[in-house]
């Protein structure tokens, strides 16, 4: 064997040695990216742990008859109002909020308030608890600000006709539409008085449910709970035999011909 043969071997060796510390280098070089690109998506989760922003459509629908009044004679609308709204749109996580008066002709009501967005996307802050709690407040001024003008207004109470309106309003979120309506649901206007119809057999219901809705039609309200406050309450001026029967007078016209859920989870 030359002398040139015998440094082959020895040649190679540092070459060898010198890919053997390259590899280990590779090696890092993609563990750091795939930790790099973990980081970037613990982050980006992390971002997802804050609140969820507000989505749902709501309504609030007042009732400004004088069953409604603050005292022992009434319901008391603005009292309800008072603690029923805040968790209401709370719970339901409504970010749209649309208003509704019951008057004696609600449908040609010119009580309006705007629709508000309690969730903007032009708010560019991170905390939006905060942002909510503030906006709710506004949205709670703003369902006094349409009972006052439906006290306002022509007495009566035209409740299917306040569901119409709200039936009108725009959507923009999403899932159910909840609509929140504070009222008796003593349907009272100058086509069509509850009290007058007798409600005791399924028969007199139906001729009742009839009457209704050949002078009010049915709004339009897919996709949709109404929660009801203050239902059958009228200061102590019913019995609960007639409650009963306005109660399922309401669930006919409401679940089988409006189509929508009933909720009385907010209490009466």
């Amino acid at each position: 064997m030359t002398t040139e043969q015998k440094a082959a071997p020895e040649a190679a060796a540092p070459e060898a040695a010198h890919r053997a510390t390259r590899r280990p280098a590779r090696h890092a070089t993609g563990l750091t990216v795939t930790l790099g690109a973990t980081a970037l998506l613990l982050t980006g989760c992390g971002r997802l742990d804050g609140p969820e922003r507000l989505s749902a459509d709501c309504a609030v629908v007042v009732d400004g008859s004088g069953s409604g009044a603050d005292s022992e004679n009434g319901f008391r609308a603005k009292e309800k109002l008072k603690t029923t709204v805040p968790g209401f749109l709370a719970d339901q996580k409504c970010r749209y909020v649309s208003y509704a008066p019951i008057t004696a002709a609600s449908t040609a009501s010119s009580c309006q308030v705007p629709r508000m967005d309690l969730d903007p996307d032009a708010d560019k802050r991170s905390d939006r608890e905060s942002l909510w709690k503030q906006t709710r407040v506004l949205a709670q001024a703003g369902a006094d600000k349409m009972l006052d003008c439906a006290r306002e207004r022509r007495p009566g109470s035209d409740v299917l006709g306040g569901l119409e309106r709200a039936a009108k309003v725009p959507r923009d979120g999403d899932g159910t539409y909840h609509v929140l309506v504070i009222s008796d649901f003593d349907q009272s206007d100058p086509d069509f008085r509850l009290s007058k119809f007798e409600l005791e057999t399924p028969a007199q219901r139906n001729e009742a449910v009839d009457a209704l809705v050949a002078v009010r039609g049915v709004p339009e309200l897919p996709d949709t709970t109404v929660h009801r406050v203050g239902f059958a309450m009228r200061g102590g001026k019913t019995t609960p035999e007639r409650v009963e029967q306005v109660g399922q007078f309401w669930q006919q016209v409401l679940e089988k011909e409006v189509k929508v859920g009933v909720d009385d989870g907010y209490g009466a």
